[in-house]
């Protein structure tokens, strides 16, 4: 069976490229022959799309302060510079890529419809991440808008979005594109209620791909000194890194902490670090995760991997855009002392001082782990 992959196109994200290569061992685990599709989307017209929502839709359905505070955190990521990726990481992440991911040629908008048709897949699988984030593009490429139509299954895996609505001018087109999806999965019950309304289908809420594999290839055990492991990508949690870190190092000793540092905004970390590295490829990330002492993230992916590795770990959402799979997560895996908002929520629910109960994470992984594999073989 050809299956061909539907998800971002990253040239640096750790988590992103990593869930790819867990989703496409796994199906090759089950005799699948498998192809990531690399799909690169054009921007012309995306800010004619965004002022359409911020202008019409955000007057529908917010009222007040409601409005200000969704449009700003909109507007902030819209207009948000990133931080310029090193020569160095993006030649390394692109080995990474070449030797683990094998993308198909290239296409955009107008040619995946040709592309899919020409690689024969029988199954196109959309997911894993963020997919369905920009839901307010004219062409939704990611929920099988393309041209010529596929013949064959479309499913989703572990899609994702944190949009707070369905635009109204996209309403009837996302909901006659869902109807052509023999089935649905999403990662979270935010995108669960999302779309739920759009699809006769029974949604199913499934785990990340990163929880489907065990990585065990890329892992290496190191002699190294104690550490704390940072990866933050968006603003600083509320009351400051410094103050967690304080926390963190009054029950783990004065150790080193290693930031790892993507976007602009992760520099907020630097001035605490011990050691900045901003060229590291996704081995040497998932092996600093695998041999830290505690880890200080607001990733999802890396929080997938402290519970994957059973690591200590406290993480924090500070916008909303971050919140909805944080939230997810914690309330799914009953981590609500160690999913904060702040560094109040931190001191108050004790969060670095309570140790993690991994006997019941470990038996609900596995219980949601069954539920994702039987899902996904009934697609096949």
């Amino acid at each position: 069976m050809r299956v061909g992959i539907l998800t971002m196109n990253y040239h640096a994200n750790y988590g992103g490229m990593l869930q790819c290569v867990a989703l496409r061992r796994t199906l090759e685990s089950w005799g699948c022959v498998v192809e990531v599709v690399r799909f690169a989307p054009k921007n012309k017209g995306r800010f004619i799309q965004w002022l359409k929502l911020l202008f019409f839709d955000f007057s529908f359905h917010f009222l007040g302060s409601k409005l200000y505070a969704t449009g700003k955190d909109f507007l902030s990521r819209l207009m948000g510079k990133k931080k310029a990726l090193s020569l160095r990481l993006l030649e390394k992440c692109k080995l990474f890529v070449d030797r683990y991911i094998h993308y198909t040629e290239p296409c955009d908008e107008r040619t995946i419809g040709q592309l899919i048709q020409r690689h024969k897949f029988d199954i196109v699988i959309i997911g894993s991440d963020k997919i369905w984030g920009e839901i307010s593009r004219e062409k939704l490429v990611y929920m099988g808008d393309w041209n010529p139509p596929f013949e064959g299954k479309i499913l989703s895996y572990a899609a994702c979005s944190s949009f707070p609505f369905i635009p109204r001018y996209n309403t009837d087109k996302i909901h006659s594109l869902l109807k052509k999806f023999s089935a649905i999965s999403v990662r979270d019950s935010y995108t669960y209620n999302l779309l739920t309304e759009y699809s006769d289908l029974d949604i199913k809420i499934v785990l990340d791909p990163v929880f489907l594999y065990d990585f065990a290839p890329f892992l290496e055990k190191q002699d190294k000194d104690p550490y704390i492991f940072t990866y933050i990508l968006g603003s600083e949690i509320k009351g400051g890194h410094g103050e967690i870190l304080k926390m963190i190092k009054r029950k783990y000793g004065n150790i080193k902490v290693k930031a790892f540092v993507l976007s602009i905004n992760s520099t907020n970390i630097v001035p605490f670090a011990d050691e900045m590295i901003d060229d590291a490829d996704p081995i040497e990330w998932l092996n600093a995760i695998y041999n830290a002492d505690f880890i200080y993230t607001d990733s999802f992916h890396g929080i997938a991997f402290s519970l994957k590795f059973q690591k200590p770990f406290v993480a924090y959402y500070a916008e909303s855009s971050r919140a909805t799979r944080l939230v997810d997560l914690r309330d799914r895996l009953n981590l609500k002392k160690q999913i904060i908002s702040s560094v109040s929520d931190a001191k108050e629910k004790e969060a670095i001082e309570s140790e993690l109960d991994y006997v019941y994470i470990n038996e609900r992984l596995k219980e949601m782990k069954e539920e994702s594999i039987r899902f996904l073989r009934s697609c096949l």
